[in-house]
């Protein structure tokens, strides 16, 4: 494995060769998804990953609708903002944004985390009709 790799994702090649395979874990993570929403934080490769094991599977595609956690944020902070605008979608700058903490990079549960709080966080912001200001 790459060094980079190691020191960025913290997955050593004993860590990957003791994976569970993929016929073990799909099952019991599409029972848990159901028919709920998908968010995600540039959602594109996680979902074409799930959607590549799920058609081999099934033969079909997850159904499930994506919620993009840039988009809803872009909405709130920019989709007013005048021509030559800076647009910053980067996740440090929404968890600014937003008061929220920054957790544990490339890792799995903290990017989940922090990607819910974000939804929740815009969300609420969005039943108010409170936008993020500008500066």
């Amino acid at each position: 494995m790459n060094p980079d790799a190691i020191k960025i994702h913290r997955l050593r090649e004993r860590d990957v060769a003791m994976r569970r395979v993929m016929a073990d874990v799909l099952p019991p993570l599409l029972r848990y998804i159901g028919g709920r929403p998908l968010v995600g934080y540039y959602l594109e490769f996680d979902r074409a990953m799930l959607d590549r094991y799920v058609r081999r599977w099934l033969g079909i595609g997850p159904p499930n609708p994506a919620i993009e956690v840039s988009s809803l944020y872009y909405e709130r902070k920019y989709s007013h903002a005048p021509p030559g605008t800076h647009i910053d979608l980067g996740f440090a700058a929404i968890l600014r944004d937003l008061g929220l903490p920054m957790l544990d990079q490339h890792d799995a549960y903290a990017d989940a985390v922090m990607t819910a709080m974000i939804y929740l966080a815009l969300r609420d912001r969005r039943a108010r009709g409170v936008r993020i200001p500008r500066r």
